[in-house]
């Protein structure tokens, strides 16, 4: 049992200054899930933990609620190579947190801002697999986890398992956007359709695959890579691309805004009800940004009044702008 001192607080505690989460130039998270944007798909949570949302980036993040029987941990077995550097690192807020491998790890006092807490460590000669986990402490408050990484080589010989929960989303008249969660030591996903391979990723579980012909129908499956080799398919899944229009949708309507922080701008319309293929974000008169939806976050806008308008695409065309909303920030 791991016990929570003041001793193992005050000698362990690793904070970093703001960093991305991803792991360093030229390595892989070999976590899959790592954000808990899947719930806890790959991982394997004891009772009192849940997915819930605002993470530390991404839309969700894991809330552990210890019980005096259950220090609400979550785990994940991932393939490693023996005798080999690696670190895990995490952002963690709440009650105590802790993060780290039967290697090692490190704790995080009570805090309610995000924590970046970071562990080295060295596999032995015989290791070829390590637990990484993140829990709270006995009885005291919930904590949040997210942006779990680790980040080192990959397994030589361990296959990794095929991908799970595939899934299309933001489909247009051309394009399709596929996710799914992620293999367990994986650094290269493969999406294949009828067999053949139609596009190759990085890490990320997720790629968006262009050039479609409107109307049409593709069935796909997705493939995890490590240097020890390539997983088995995932199970298929079907989409159907956006028919074609013969005319560009209406302008968006009813465009309101708000400013939640320094330099962002929240924007909702009422929703085009003809097939779109999403909406393109003006400010002061220059597109910024595409959005699948009828909402957009719109970051690091200056300081002083700006005026915002949204257009509706479809494979007609562009439609007319909204009319225009002035913001102050």
């Amino acid at each position: 049992m791991r016990r929570l001192t003041t001793v193992a607080l005050a000698t362990c505690l690793c904070i970093a200054p703001f960093a991305p989460s991803a792991a360093a130039a030229g390595e892989v998270n070999l976590l899959a899930n790592p954000g808990f944007e899947t719930a806890a798909a790959r991982w394997t949570c004891a009772a009192g933990t849940a997915t819930t949302w605002g993470g530390h980036s991404g839309q969700y993040a894991l809330t552990g609620t210890p019980t005096l029987a259950s220090t609400a941990e979550c785990a994940q077995v991932v393939p490693v190579r023996p005798s080999s550097s690696y670190t895990v690192s995490g952002w963690v807020r709440g009650g105590y947190a802790f993060l780290g491998t039967e290697l090692g790890g490190t704790w995080s006092p009570p805090s309610g801002q995000w924590t970046r807490l970071s562990v080295p460590f060295t596999t032995g000669p015989a290791t070829t697999t390590v637990r990484v986990y993140v829990h709270g402490w006995y009885a005291q408050a919930a904590f949040e986890a997210d942006d779990l990484v680790l980040s080192g080589p990959d397994s030589p010989s361990t296959v990794p398992a095929p991908p799970t929960d595939l899934s299309p989303s933001e489909t247009t008249s051309h394009s399709v956007r596929l996710t799914w969660t992620g293999s367990p030591g994986a650094g290269q996903y493969r999406v294949y359709e009828g067999g053949a391979l139609r596009a190759t990723t990085g890490s990320e579980p997720s790629v968006t695959l262009t050039g479609l012909a409107p109307g049409t129908s593709h069935t796909y499956a997705v493939s995890a890579v490590t240097t020890a080799g390539e997983s088995a398919l995932s199970q298929p899944v079907t989409t159907n691309i956006m028919p074609a229009q013969t005319a560009p949708p209406y302008a968006p309507r009813s465009v309101a805004t708000s400013t939640p922080a320094p330099g962002q701008v929240w924007l909702a319309w009422e929703a085009v009800q003809t097939a779109t293929d999403g909406y393109d974000v003006y400010r002061d008169g220059v597109r910024i940004a595409w959005s699948y939806g009828p909402a957009y976050l719109v970051t690091s806008v200056p300081p002083g009044a700006h005026t915002f308008e949204v257009t509706a695409l479809n494979s007609a065309g562009e439609s007319p702008r909204s009319h225009p909303v002035t913001v102050t920030t």
